[in-house]
């Protein structure tokens, strides 16, 4: 695809932190490239390595506590539910998704660099650093091996022997450094996330290194291999030494002691070293165009099936960050969306895989042993929104890890379940990790009911569960994987609905994710019932009885669900016309919060329509005008969604815009914003493209691609397809090809001055010869 200005990020200066870096990933390992001249900073990541061991938290008061809060919300005494929740029913906190380490380069020139061009060509995930020294032209390319399963950097000079650097790797956690002259090893065990306190106010979290089998962490092996030629590799001081080279080649290989959720790393973990070691010696004997060349083909398979082309003039072609400053000013600039929208396919593609870890707050990267919210898997919008785009854009084989991970969450949630509600089938709830954790969070922390208790997640990941039967119309995939998951979903719900006193059925008590009201002047989180958790049921619900049909099922569990549900109870509007967020008309704690949980019948879920429920979809218009544009990262991801359901694509296209601005960056006429965990003045786009929540959340991104292919496909409950459902007035004319709709097919949009043409043609998992 080359650079036409939609699939390359390039710029004229190295990554000055983090967030300037460009990320590269196979699924399972991560990389953030700094990629200087003169040195060279490259983050590790590998999606196994987490702090803790599996472990549950369990509460053997628990369901008393829940049957004493449900009594008191039902009763209106929604503080005392809310601190009832609090001291006796939340529990401790996930485990951290940690870095592994640096590679670092010191590159030994003399004289001036000039010429300097950093680039990731997005079409071929291979990220390259050009640049002249003296009379010397270097080049620099790196990639992660999704075939090979390694980390290939390849460094080249045009002048024989000019090629002089030190490579050092260095661990982020306690690790044994080993080297010879031309390899360097890491081998440690992660540390456990702990919670010491001795009152709520005071709980505080620190990382501890176990000294015995029972108490490490996760085993890690990490080898650097280097080759040169020409010149010489020798081990120097903390690194290796190469000098007067004029090719090198760099392999990086990782695995981890990992054997499954539930399997303790240590006692019951799985071989890593010499499986590590197979890797690369399987690489050191290929080639390095053929390990590219295979690499670009295993990508390309993916990444060609879909793309989208706006047009645009000749300032496609400048620097990523000097476009993002012209947008942000004023200028036009209709390729950055296409480049944002494949920016969003290419995450996907590095970051989830089959057969790894799915994606988590930060995808797969992240350099810190203290990460924001422990970069783990926040179930309440965010995991489910890093998904929104994967089978939209048609990439079911990226999906796979979140179903998996659903599977994992059913089993450790049943427990959960049984062992804090008295519940039969499965919950989730406001986070989880590589353990899969299925209980709630808090450690007792006052006013942490606004996020602790939410045992809806479970309900919500049941919607990409269906959606990928919707999307690839699997009948087996149906029958032996989605169908248990959505019984022990609905088991779940309908065994804890109550009578609110009127005859309605709801979940009580609940909270609406993060978000408070004023109860007697005083912020409360927890009601009776909130409009998200009965959307999220009456989604399960409905989900559940479309599978029923198609499978040809009606037993006692069908006629119960069939029963129930006209009686949960009905959305209602707002004395400003708003979709009401709680079951009563209270004051908002804050008009304008980012999340807008109570709109989930619109986008995500399919209960609300313009078309078939033109009220509540007014009533959801009404609620988004009053929250307003300005938010965070992700949650301007989200209302772009919601703005295409509603099919304005003009008010879509505003809020992307509003997320492209940039934060932390260097632009001489915007404003500088901070690009730590300040989320107070709003979110937008670091200048790698990474979205600033801030900080860095990745679902952002993937938020807005989703959003992007809303605006141009939709499907209705019939089946019928909305081609350019949400068109913006300023995409005059384009192309969207690979576009994948709910009935299986594949969708390519062509559109000039008005004129559509549409061509639909089966998946090719649906062709017969």
């Amino acid at each position: 695809m080359g650079n036409n200005g939609t699939n390359t990020l390039w710029y004229q200066h190295g990554a000055l932190c983090w967030n300037e870096a460009l990320p590269l990933g196979n699924g399972r390992l991560g990389a953030m490239v700094y990629g200087g001249a003169e040195s060279e900073r490259i983050c590790l990541n590998e999606d196994t390595l987490w702090s803790g061991y599996p472990g549950f938290y369990d509460n053997p008061g628990a369901v008393e506590s829940y049957k004493t809060a449900q009594a008191l919300a039902l009763a209106g005494q929604y503080a005392q539910a809310q601190e009832e929740l609090e001291q006796h029913f939340t529990a401790l906190w996930s485990q951290v998704y940690l870095p592994l380490g640096d590679l670092r380069l010191n590159m030994r020139h003399l004289g001036e660099i000039a010429g300097y061009r950093r680039s990731l060509d997005l079409s071929t995930a291979v990220h390259t650093v050009e640049y002249t020294c003296g009379d010397t032209r270097y080049v620099r390319e790196t990639f992660v091996s999704h075939p090979d399963q390694v980390l290939v950097m390849r460094l080249s000079a045009d002048r024989e022997g000019a090629l002089c650097f030190d490579a050092i790797l260095s661990p982020a956690m306690r690790a044994t450094v080993d080297m010879t002259d031309s390899e360097i090893c890491l081998h440690g065990n992660c540390p456990v996330y702990e919670w010491r306190y001795s009152q709520p106010q005071e709980a505080r979290g620190k990382m501890v290194y176990g000294e015995t089998d029972e108490t490490k962490g996760m085993g890690y092996f990490a080898q650097l291999r280097v080759t040169a030629e020409s010149g010489s590799v020798r081990r120097q001081g903390a690194g290796i030494c190469v000098e007067n080279a004029t090719a090198v080649t760099m392999l990086l290989g990782v695995r981890t002691s990992f054997a499954g959720w539930n399997r303790h790393p240590v006692l019951e973990g799985k071989e890593y070293i010499a499986p590590c070691l197979q890797d690369l010696d399987a690489a050191s004997q290929t080639n390095y165009e053929t390990l590219k060349a295979r690499h670009i083909a295993d990508h390309r398979a993916l990444y060609d099936r879909a793309s989208l082309d706006l047009g645009g003039g000749t300032e496609k072609y400048l620097p990523t960050d000097e476009r993002l400053y012209r947008h942000e000013n004023g200028e036009d600039d209709l390729a950055l969306y296409a480049l944002y929208f494949h920016f969003g396919r290419y995450l996907t593609i590095a970051a989830s895989r089959e057969g790894t870890q799915p994606t988590n707050l930060q995808g797969i990267w992240n350099d810190r042993v203290a990460p924001p919210w422990n970069s783990n898997y926040t179930l309440n919008i965010n995991t489910e929104m890093n998904y929104w785009p994967t089978l939209m854009t048609n990439l079911p084989e990226c999906h796979e890890p979140l179903i998996r991970m659903i599977q994992e969450l059913a089993e450790s949630g049943s427990h959960t379940a049984r062992r804090y509600y008295g519940a039969p089938g499965f919950v989730s709830h406001h986070n989880t990790d590589l353990w899969r954790m299925t209980t709630p969070v808090g450690a007792h922390r006052p006013g942490s009911a606004t996020f602790a208790f939410w045992p809806m997640s479970s309900g919500w990941l049941i919607r990409p569960v269906w959606e990928q039967y919707e999307y690839l119309r699997d009948g087996e995939y149906l029958r032996n994987t989605a169908w248990p998951l959505i019984q022990a979903a609905a088991d779940f719900y309908r065994a804890l609905l109550t009578d609110d006193g009127e005859g309605h059925l709801i979940l009580a008590p609940s909270t609406s994710p993060e978000n408070c009201f004023l109860f007697h002047g005083k912020p409360c989180a927890v009601s009776a019932t909130t409009t998200m958790t009965q959307a999220i049921v009456l989604d399960v619900f409905d989900i559940y009885t479309k599978a029923a049909n198609l499978l040809g099922i009606e037993d006692e569990r069908t006629r119960d669900i069939a029963a129930k549900r006209p009686f949960l109870k009905p959305f209602d509007i707002g004395r400003e016309g708003e979709l009401l967020e709680w079951n009563e008309n209270f004051p908002e704690s804050d008009i304008h919060h980012r999340h807008i949980s109570h709109l989930y019948g619109l986008h995500p879920g399919r209960s609300i329509s313009p078309n078939e429920t033109p009220e509540l979809a007014q009533a959801c218009k009404t609620s988004l005008l009053r929250r307003g544009d300005e938010s965070t990262g992700w949650a301007m991801g989200w209302r772009i969604n919601q703005w295409a359901r509603l099919g304005d694509g003009d008010h879509a296209l505003r809020l992307i815009d509003c997320q492209l601005r940039t934060v932390g960056g260097r632009n001489p006429r915007g404003p500088s914003r901070n690009t730590e965990m300040n989320y107070a003045n709003g979110g937008g786009t670091y200048l790698n493209l990474f979205d600033a929540h801030p900080p860095f959340q990745i679902d952002g991104n993937y938020g807005a691609c989703a959003g992007i292919a809303e605006m141009l496909l939709q499907t209705g409950s019939d089946g019928s397809l909305k081609v350019l459902p949400a068109l913006p007035s300023k995409w005059k004319h384009g192309c969207a090809k690979g576009l994948r709709a709910r009935n299986g097919k594949i969708v390519d949009i062509e559109w000039r001055d008005g004129e559509v043409h549409v061509l639909q043609q089966e998946a090719p998992e649906h062709r017969h010869s």
